[in-house]
């Protein structure tokens, strides 16, 4: 995947940037990810919710690049200088 969202299709920036926002809200341990799922599972199907965690597994691995960015900043272009 990318470093950065631009270039990639809506729907999977949609889930990048609420796989980051749950990051943001500190689900980043087992515990807190089960929590996650069973809150979700109220509203969603398990293979969207899936989806979503492992898109979270994704962006907890790039993090560095986008953790201390406030949100809605935008991200440099491939190949840019930050």
């Amino acid at each position: 995947m990318n470093d950065t969202l631009a270039g990639i299709p809506v729907p999977l920036q949609l889930r990048a940037c609420e796989a980051r926002y749950w990051l943001r809200k500190g689900y980043t341990t087992q515990e807190k990810v089960d929590e996650l799922r069973e809150f979700l599972h109220k509203k969603r199907g398990t293979n969207a919710i899936e989806l979503l965690i492992e898109e979270m597994r994704n962006q907890w691995r790039i993090r560095s690049l986008w953790i201390n960015k406030p949100i809605g900043e935008a991200e440099p272009a491939q190949g840019q200088n930050k």
